[in-house]
């Protein structure tokens, strides 16, 4: 098991480097749009109609990635206040029963979402896209999250096998 969780992590490490550079590019496209919309607006009084919408739409890409990478690196929000009462065992068993309840979520936000996208005939009202591309960045983002939460399953679950430890990782001190 151990094996292909460290086959997983390396296929996950490359996903997460790509989502990475996306994000970068998709934060430098919101700065330079909004900056841009500041100065047509405020230094010419000639404002674009269609940059607050794209940055709304780029900031929903953002976070629905930034999800997947939170949840891998497990600095997403949370209590884990009772967490730091019990044995790393435990601990482990908690935090992959907690994964499993996110896919399970997840998977009902995608059906949702694609159910949604079926409908969404609509067009941006100032750009030349339709909503149901919008709309897409919800399965994406569950898929990852989806993708991300199994390797922490996997590895959680091995921890707990192994009293709270991965095999062949020193403990931290």
């Amino acid at each position: 098991m151990m094996a292909f969780l460290e086959k997983y992590s390396k296929v996950i490490d490359v996903l997460e480097k790509i989502i990475r550079v996306i994000l970068i590019i998709l934060l430098a496209g919101i700065v330079l749009i909004m900056f841009m919309q500041t100065v047509l607006r405020y230094g010419f009084n000639a404002a674009l109609p269609w940059c607050e919408e794209l940055a709304l739409y780029m900031c929903l890409y953002c976070v629905l990635l930034g999800l997947s990478i939170a949840v891998r690196k497990d600095s997403h929000l949370q209590v884990d206040i009772l967490l730091k009462f019990y044995s790393p065992r435990i601990k482990a068993l908690m935090t992959a029963i907690t994964s499993i309840i996110a896919i399970v979520v997840m998977i009902f936000f995608i059906r949702y979402a694609l159910s949604l996208m079926k409908i969404a005939t609509g067009v941006s009202p100032t750009l030349p896209i339709t909503m149901w591309q919008v709309y897409l960045a919800f399965p994406i983002g569950c898929t990852l999250v989806i993708l991300f939460s199994l390797e922490n399953i996997i590895k959680n679950f091995i921890m707990f096998k192994h009293n709270g430890q991965l095999p062949g990782k020193e403990e931290k001190v």
